[in-house]
């Protein structure tokens, strides 16, 4: 199972937001180095260096909204070895495999995965776009916890194939 974290319409408007955030530190920044350099008698290199970095920021910001530099894609996915997610245009993939799956802990706002080894793992639903994708996400890692037999919010699954009749 794959699951886009960022269906197409989201991603235009996080685009919008990216590209209006940039315009506004690339032309304030802008103005600001230009009246640091040229307009002001005595040069403050405190508020220069501001000004740069603020110019700089803004130039990020347009290349990432203009696809010169490219966002990572925010995915879920599923297989019977493992799951690999990443939840925000910036962040690095994660994978967790089934084996290593010890119990896990599904509510409302996160699904947290304690590891063989006392490690523990998390996926932050709110960080998912769409409420209706965190819940399909969060519905899929049960089914597929109570499929493999791990334990989940403290209650073991019952076994899936019937008792044998003597």
């Amino acid at each position: 199972m794959y699951v886009n974290l960022y269906p197409n319409r989201q991603l235009r408007a996080t685009k919008r937001s990216v590209l209006l955030m940039g315009l506004f530190l690339l032309l304030g920044g802008g103005y600001a180095l230009l009246r640091e350099l040229l307009w002001m008698e005595a040069l403050r290199p405190g508020w220069a260096a501001a000004s740069g970095l603020m110019v700089l920021s803004g130039s990020v910001c347009l290349a990432y909204a203009t696809e010169v530099l490219r966002f990572k894609d925010a995915f879920f996915s599923m297989t019977p070895e493992r799951i690999a997610y990443r939840v925000s245009l910036f962040g690095s993939e994660t994978v967790v495999e089934w084996q290593h799956i010890q119990e896990l802990r599904i509510t409302e706002h996160y699904v947290s995965f304690a590891l063989t080894g006392g490690a523990f793992q998390k996926i932050r639903l709110g960080a998912i776009q769409s409420p209706d994708i965190a819940r399909h996400v969060a519905r899929s890692i049960h089914l597929a916890g109570l499929e493999k037999g791990i334990m989940i919010n403290g209650i073991k699954p019952s076994p899936s194939e019937p008792a044998l009749q003597v």
